[in-house]
């Protein structure tokens, strides 16, 4: 028994140029498709990218606001090691009227968040994605670096209560004192890779809009009722 397969009613010649025809507008369906996708995804990551922009420049004016009290706080530091080194030789020290404290700058980081969960952060050139994740590392870094100097700073406000120190309360303060004096150090050294970073990435900071306190910059000998008048704070310094 034999079988023949049906003839197309043109030949087969035509028949496989057809089919050809179809082939290659399906191609080329598909092909327009992932034009249209890639584009897409282009314009996504240039928004994402944006958006993670913005929050990293106003971090930036943020660290701008610390790095402009980094010498009222080496000055302030030089003037407490001043007064530890002197109860050495004599226990009875000039009270300090105040010490203030450096002011806590907090980061934000909800927009990279909302990006890299999205998936939309994934679109941004991988290079830089790099970049901006480990700005927002070392931010997260100098967060926790601000928040121990908070706690050196007020051990040391106690000072402001105290008429004479003994060989052991000394020699607490003074190790006190040093850890602030490198969480200071740490806090600069890192902003100063920041900046470089943000350079290379053509970043500028946003101008902190937040009210810049400068409790820390006061005179040593300030009162702490005119401390906390010049306070940027309606509930003054703690």
């Amino acid at each position: 028994m034999h079988f023949h397969l049906p003839k197309p009613l043109h030949g087969w010649r035509e028949f496989a140029g057809e089919v050809g025809i179809i082939v290659l507008g399906v191609l080329i369906a598909l092909g327009a498709e992932q034009v249209v996708e890639a584009a897409h995804q282009r314009q996504e990551g240039a928004a994402a990218e944006k958006i993670i922009r913005s929050e990293v420049a106003l971090n930036l004016g943020r660290l701008q606001s610390r790095m402009q009290i980094h010498g009222c706080v080496l000055r302030r530091i030089d003037q407490i090691q001043a007064l530890l080194d002197g109860a050495s030789s004599n226990p009875e020290i000039v009270t300090p009227g105040w010490v203030g404290r450096p002011q806590y700058w907090s980061f934000l980081n909800s927009r990279w968040q909302a990006e890299s969960q999205a998936g939309r952060a994934a679109l941004v050139d991988s290079d830089r994605l790099s970049d901006y994740g480990m700005m927002y590392a070392r931010m997260e870094n100098l967060l926790d670096e601000m928040t121990v100097e908070q706690a050196d700073w007020a051990k040391l406000r106690t000072l402001e209560h105290l008429r004479r120190l003994d060989p052991a309360a000394a020699l607490d303060f003074n190790a006190t004192l040093q850890d602030a004096r490198y969480r200071d150090w740490r806090l600069a050294l890192v902003t100063d890779q920041l900046f470089g970073m943000a350079r290379s990435l053509r970043l500028r900071p946003t101008p902190n809009a937040t009210a810049a306190d400068r409790s820390i910059c006061l005179p040593i000998t300030t009162t702490r009722a005119e401390g906390n008048r010049a306070s940027v704070w309606p509930v003054g310094e703690p």
